[in-house]
């Protein structure tokens, strides 16, 4: 009673009886990102994707500051886009993450800048199809104007059919010349074309994060920061200097020469996926955790070809050690176990990947804390080596 708008958090069904007694009675309902979007004086950014939202964002938080912009990173990565909008001055930037849950809620939201980074299943349990998860991602969109950018995957079939009839202007990101504007890997340089200036950026090589998914991330972050007006220099010297987030492909030591990697984050099959991609090295891979009805059989040629040992945890064990039953495996009862089980099966310049591809709620409160249990059972490991050799 006496309520004239209901906010929505992200993560809260719209299905519950309150929004449907806010719409009998006619109470607006909209979501806090459109509340926060409301108020903002500054130029926003805002990126969705299946993986890697944090690590684009984070990096477009790196490319603004390098431009000596204050540029704020909200939303669903941490501090919500309604506690800062205000503060944020017009030359400034708010950068934000965006789930599908706060798409849900979305009818107004039209960033200056909006950000696709991949659509590949996940949160089906919430959403209930891939068409209609893949829908709620491209609301992001829905509302722009001609004036605004939406930033896209080139050769992306779905995504493809998705943005067609957006008013947006697009901007391409990927390994191929887009022949529109964009940014894109040509050799190994990664070179951007935008309202009539061209040029490179920098060469791959020079930037520290590993792996293909990470080269679209940062072609994806260049191409959002040329659509705000940031200079092509500050854009190199982010990418240049940004060395990544927590449990995302994160080293944690070499021991006995042999690495051990911490990907906790890649909690889905598409996750994984891109972290196998990322080595040429046999990978020892740790995976298993709770199943989020992921196709693990849909990556069994690309496991068959990288992984030369398997060690299974959580209640998805058994579903991951059946979709590829052809990849040698032990099942652990821990994740301290499997790093040790881990060590010894895999051989001098190998790699031992934590890269569960499933929800981490089995065993952990989050993927931080199961990434954080695995970097102390590797340093644990090595202390026990260390100690051994005196």
């Amino acid at each position: 009673e006496g309520r004239n708008l209901v906010v929505v958090s992200p993560g809260v069904p719209l299905e519950l009886p309150i929004f449907r007694e806010a719409e009998r009675r006619g109470i607006p309902i909209v979501s806090e990102i459109e509340l926060g979007f409301a108020v903002a004086r500054a130029p926003v950014v805002a990126v969705t994707g299946t993986n890697g939202k944090s690590t684009t964002v984070e990096l477009l938080g790196a490319i603004g500051r390098a431009a000596g912009r204050r540029t704020e990173v909200l939303g669903n990565i941490g501090t919500a886009l309604s506690e800062l909008a205000e503060e944020v001055p017009e030359d400034g930037l708010l950068v934000v993450e965006i789930s599908s849950f706060q798409l849900e809620s979305c009818t107004r939201f039209h960033p200056r800048v909006g950000v696709l980074l991949n659509v590949t299943p996940d949160h089906l349990d919430r959403h209930g199809s891939m068409e209609r998860y893949a829908g709620l991602k491209s609301r992001l969109f829905e509302f722009q104007n001609e004036g605004e950018y939406r930033v896209q995957p080139l050769g992306d079939a779905r995504i493809d059919l998705l943005l067609r009839p957006m008013k947006s202007r697009p901007l391409w990101f990927g390994f191929a010349d887009p022949t529109g504007d964009g940014v894109w890997l040509e050799g190994n340089t990664l070179r951007f074309r935008f309202e009539g200036r061209s040029g490179a950026l920098i060469r791959r090589d020079e930037a520290a994060l590993p792996g293909p998914h990470n080269t679209e991330n940062m072609a994806a972050a260049a191409a959002a920061a040329l659509a705000v007006g940031i200079p092509d220099r500050a854009i190199a010297k982010a990418l240049r200097e940004f060395r990544g987030l927590p449990h995302r492909l994160a080293a944690v030591a070499e021991l006995d020469e042999v690495r051990y990697v911490n990907d906790s984050k890649a909690t889905n099959v598409d996750a994984l996926k891109r972290a196998l991609e990322s080595f040429t090295e046999p990978v020892t891979l740790i995976a298993g955790g709770r199943d989020k009805d992921g196709d693990f059989v849909s990556i069994r040629s690309l496991v068959m070809e990288r992984v030369r040992h398997l060690v299974t945890v959580g209640e998805a064990a058994l579903k991951i050690e059946r979709s590829w039953p052809d990849v040698p495996h032990d099942r652990a009862a821990t994740l301290e176990d499997a790093v040790q089980i881990a060590r010894n099966r895999t051989q001098p310049r190998g790699v031992v990947l934590l890269s569960p591809g499933c929800a981490s709620y089995d065993m952990f409160r989050n993927f931080e804390e199961r990434g954080a249990r695995f970097e102390a059972a590797v340093l644990e490991l090595k202390r026990s080596l260390m100690k051994a050799r005196r």
